[in-house]
């Protein structure tokens, strides 16, 4: 198993800045998507990987295409290069680095399968958005019909990169937002297992969020929209899973 660490990023350099040196020090190599910020962020982030990381992999979306696509970027280059796992975290600083060895210690004992963090929140998440992920958990259990997804929007995870390229070629998932929640519905339709840690999240007190209110909420509705259809066309085969307690079945 060859893991690599895969870090979508839009102008949260400043955030990253103090998340680096403790990537760094995991010893996985590093492949940073930029997703088209601005000139001045992007000439900082570049000199910041200059200086600490400087066999980083560093690529650059021409135009803003959401956080999903800078991932999936990311893993094409990752299977490219040879690697076979990638190890999704923000760039924002929310998530801890010392959880990096318990994610990989999971991927090899589940190699097929995603591990995903599972949050375990301190008082610094408002309760709007502690509550406003249960909203979307919950639908995610009726497009799978199961409850098998323990979090949705945790973007703390590892991947196998080829099947879930496989996926994606099958699917298209959200570019945005509404990547994270999208693509565990779609692998759990394709019975890939799905591996879930506990995991300490905090949101730093200087952190931005680029979470916009109606064009994401739109598209998070329009996404749940896509997947409830999906799981009606897929309801026997899902039904099927339940009686049966089988994985395999399901289309994309």
């Amino acid at each position: 198993m060859h893991v690599c660490i895969v870090i979508p990023h839009y102008d949260h350099v400043d955030q990253f800045r103090s998340l680096l040196p403790a990537l760094v020090a995991q010893g996985l190599p590093l492949i940073v998507v930029d997703d088209a910020s601005p000139a001045a962020a992007y000439t900082l982030l570049e000199a910041l990987l200059g200086e600490a990381a400087p066999d980083a992999l560093l690529l650059r979306h021409p135009e803003n295409r959401g956080k999903g696509a800078a991932v999936m970027t990311g893993f094409e280059a990752a299977l490219e290069a040879g690697y076979s796992h990638a190890l999704q975290i923000d760039a924002d600083g929310q998530h801890s680095t010392a959880d990096i060895p318990a994610f990989c210690a999971a991927a090899r004992e589940f190699p097929d399968g995603i591990v995903c963090g599972r949050p375990v929140f301190d008082q610094s998440v408002s309760k709007l958005r502690y509550y406003a992920r249960y909203i979307t958990l919950g639908f995610c259990w009726l497009e799978c019909m199961s409850t098998e997804i323990e979090d949705a929007m945790c973007g703390f995870r590892v991947y196998p990169i080829r099947p879930v390229l496989a996926l994606g070629a099958h699917a298209s998932f959200g570019q945005r937002m509404t990547f994270d929640p999208e693509i565990l519905v779609r692998a759990s339709w394709a019975g890939m297992p799905l591996q879930f840690i506990a995991i300490d999240v905090r949101y730093p007190d200087n952190g931005r969020s680029h979470f916009r209110y109606w064009r994401d909420n739109v598209e998070i509705s329009w996404m749940h929209t896509r997947l409830l259809a999906g799981m009606l066309l897929r309801l026997p085969v899902l039904l099927w899973r339940r009686v049966s307690g089988t994985r395999r079945g399901a289309q994309t």
